[in-house]
């Protein structure tokens, strides 16, 4: 299916750039760390902090750590996806070299791993300003000595290896991956001064805006939690827009390989399963036996959480009109929204009912999560072909309602006799 409206050298591209992605995450979970581990267990449980009770360096520490998370990942993320990846080409009669695609994958992760990690160092050194400022120069010598054209994106030294193969770019690629973590190592910093920040006491004030809910307190209470926290409320609508955006310019790529098959019908389809993700940012850092100590059961939480949902909901809503708008289709808005509401609740619903607030660990398990795909997936490929057949039949969707309400009823029940 991609090889009609992909090229077999932006499809090597896409996946350098993927294990590039990747490996950056891998990077960037220092800055989460150093915010969520520091809170729950404080600076002297960390492994970083054992140097100070052991005859062993912190830099020996975190280069051992380095080696670690490199031949972690390596077995966890890109050998498995380079044996499926060749090994579906060769089933369609495409061919590529193994061993090379796998050491071009794998320095493709190294690299955008060393690179975050060197990032990390200059912020917890310098600050967001000096971080900022070196984005900002970073950018500027793109705009005005490259140019941003889409041509840039080919240079990727790991991509360029695999296409022409050459010592002075097998090099540069390892130069790429050393230096980065020899800089990051030589100017490691693992004390973070604890800076006092104050704030007004904003909560009575948040309450009252949002008393019109039945749990503004929890609300008000969630929304103080994330905006206080590093990234602020932000990152649970970042973590949902960016992807949303990716949908939306691959899209109807993929669907020309579909014929019949409405894009405004299935883009709302899936902005709608895909907001199911910020329920899972509310209750990831919540525990029941937080509100154990007030007249609560486990339902009044899950009540407020959806709530917060609810509230934060507005944006993947606003996202589903904007695309229709976009598309021209204004006589089918009242259809878009119906469709969107439905999907979203009933996601959520079967969310709630199979995880309750434990929804990041909960969906690791197997079982569970076959559960969550068998529940969720024929329904949204149900609503998806029936707009195929006819359009005014996504309507059918609105019957989603009442079962997820339905759903959530139950899972009320579930929840609370589980945590009795």
């Amino acid at each position: 299916m991609f090889w009609r409206i992909i090229s077999q050298t932006d499809v090597l591209l896409g996946i350098h750039y993927l294990l590039l992605f990747m490996g950056s995450m891998v990077g960037g979970f220092g800055l989460l760390g150093r915010e969520v581990m520091n809170r729950r267990f404080g600076q002297a449980s960390l492994l970083a902090y054992s140097s100070r009770t052991l005859p062993i360096s912190e830099r020996v520490i975190f280069a051992n750590f380095i080696v670690k998370d490199v031949i972690y990942y390596f077995f966890l993320y890109v050998l498995p996806f380079t044996v499926g990846f060749v090994a579906g080409a060769i089933i369609i009669d495409m061919h590529y070299s193994f061993f090379l695609l796998l050491m071009t994958l794998f320095l493709s992760f190294c690299i955008g791993l060393s690179f975050v990690f060197l990032l990390s160092t200059i912020y917890a050194n310098l600050g967001k300003k000096a971080l900022f400022l070196l984005v900002f120069i970073t950018v500027l010598f793109l705009v005005f000595f490259q140019g941003l054209e889409f041509e840039v994106f080919y240079r990727l030294p790991s991509f360029v290896l695999y296409t022409e193969p050459s010592l002075n770019i097998l090099i540069t690629c390892i130069t790429l991956v050393i230096v980065p973590s020899i800089i990051s190592l030589i100017f490691l910093k693992v004390d973070y001064p604890q800076s006092q920040k104050h704030y007004k006491n904003q909560f009575r004030k948040i309450s009252d805006q949002l008393n019109f809910y039945a749990y503004s307190h929890f609300m008000t209470k969630d929304y103080l939690d994330f905006s206080r926290s590093e990234g602020g409320a932000g990152k649970i609508v970042f973590s949902f827009l960016v992807p949303v955006l990716l949908v939306w310019l691959f899209l109807p790529q993929l669907l020309k390989a579909v014929s019949g098959l409405d894009t405004l019908v299935v883009f709302t389809v899936v902005v709608a399963m895909m907001a199911s993700s910020m329920y899972n940012w509310l209750v990831e850092f919540d525990m029941f036996s937080s509100y154990a100590f007030l007249p609560l059961n486990v339902a009044d939480v899950l009540r407020s959480k959806l709530n917060s949902y609810s509230l934060l909901n507005v944006v993947p809503f606003l996202v589903v009109v904007i695309a229709t708008i976009y598309a021209g289709r204004l006589n089918d808005i009242v259809h878009m929204v119906i469709l969107f509401i439905a999907v979203s609740m009933y996601v959520v619903s079967v969310t709630v009912y199979l995880t309750g607030l434990n929804t990041t660990f909960s969906l690791y398990s197997a079982g569970t999560f076959a559960s969550y795909v068998l529940a969720i997936g024929p329904v949204v490929l149900g609503m998806i072909f029936l707009a195929q057949l006819n359009f005014y039949l996504v309507l059918v969707s609105v019957l989603l309602i009442p079962v997820s309400l339905f759903v959530l009823k139950k899972s009320f029940v579930k929840w609370d006799r589980l945590e009795a």
